[in-house]
């Protein structure tokens, strides 16, 4: 009987501890509730699909070509002896020389100014002549320079000259040639005409004038003469771009030209949209030869040039209607033979 009393006390005990434990848990159950209460909800996450927008098609870009001018034409009659060695692409060298003399001689004066009665260039003899459209090519050319520049230091030199026996150009004979000089007033000095620094402008630009820098120094292979910086030849505006475009001397453009035809021709689209049909046909073997010339479909010829090459035949270029009908003026000049209004 003395032992019961203790084993009431240690029950109590254990009965206490586990109220106290269930109260500490009951608290901090009621706290968590409150800080979820508390808590913000999450916002849901909202994914947002950016459309990516197609890239616009590339223009499709039809290069330009003359088709049809075989369909309707006539022939030319051209006499061999009197046409093969004219015209703006003839070849001239020792062994293709000019015969005759240019029929549109003029002195070179009235050139050395622009538009406005400004000198824009000097001359190295006022009374110098050469043809026509190589002059108007050279004014025109300086005027831009001058313009752009400031310059007035352009000298003409040699344009056409009559006897050009022993010297390594003989296009001077024909007047279509002329080379340059520098000449700076204030100081009484003719600087070489070296093509460099604000003069490399001239051999960048002369194309768009229908000249070409005759003499280039990495074509002397095919030219057979070492480059010369200073001079100019004028071949017309189509043929000039197209060389341009192509990197060819003159004796590559007159090798190439052969493989075209009336029916095969080369086309060309110059920077302008003017659209151009070039083609070669061979001399004959009797003292005339029929060169075709197509007709547009009023039976009209289209405007056009005739050159001989000085060697084999004729080269023939027609100015034809753009691949874009809507953009096509209409052409009521012909071309007499060998006018060479380009």
């Amino acid at each position: 009987m003395g032992q019961a009393p203790a084993r009431r006390i240690k029950y109590n005990n254990i009965a206490l501890a586990l109220a106290v434990m269930l109260l500490f848990i009951l608290a901090v159950g009621k706290s968590c509730q409150k800080e979820d209460e508390d808590t913000p909800a999450k916002e849901p996450v909202v994914t947002t699909t950016v459309k990516q927008e197609e890239p616009a098609p590339e223009p499709t870009i039809v290069p330009f070509k003359a088709e049809g001018l075989d369909g309707s034409f006539h022939y030319l009659n051209l006499r061999n002896a009197d046409s093969l060695g004219k015209g703006d692409l003839i070849l001239l060298n020792a062994a293709y020389k000019y015969e005759g003399e240019p029929g549109d001689l003029e002195s070179n004066y009235r050139y050395l100014f622009d538009s406005t009665g400004t000198r824009i260039a000097s001359a190295s003899a006022t009374v110098n002549q050469g043809c026509k459209r190589t002059l108007t090519a050279f004014n025109e050319m300086v005027a831009d320079f001058y313009n752009k520049t400031g310059k007035a230091t352009i000298m003409i030199t040699d344009i056409y000259v009559k006897d050009t026996e022993g010297k390594d150009c003989y296009e001077h004979e024909s007047g279509l040639a002329f080379d340059l000089r520098l000449y700076y007033e204030s100081e009484g000095t003719f600087p070489e005409f070296t093509g460099t620094g604000d003069y490399a402008w001239f051999s960048q630009n002369a194309y768009k004038y229908g000249l070409i820098l005759r003499y280039p120094a990495d074509k002397t292979d095919k030219t057979g003469v070492a480059g010369k910086a200073n001079h100019f030849r004028y071949v017309g505006k189509p043929h000039a771009e197209l060389m341009r475009d192509k990197e060819w001397c003159l004796e590559e453009f007159l090798t190439e030209i052969k493989k075209y035809t009336l029916k095969e021709p080369l086309s060309f689209e110059s920077e302008d949209g003017t659209c151009w049909a070039l083609y070669y046909c061979p001399i004959s073997n009797e003292k005339t030869t029929n060169v075709p010339i197509p007709l547009d479909p009023d039976g009209t010829e289209y405007y056009h040039s005739v050159s001989g090459d000085n060697r084999e035949g004729y080269i023939i270029t027609v100015r034809v209607p753009s691949k874009d009908p809507d953009e096509t003026e209409e052409i009521t000049v012909n071309v007499k033979e060998n006018d060479n209004a380009f």
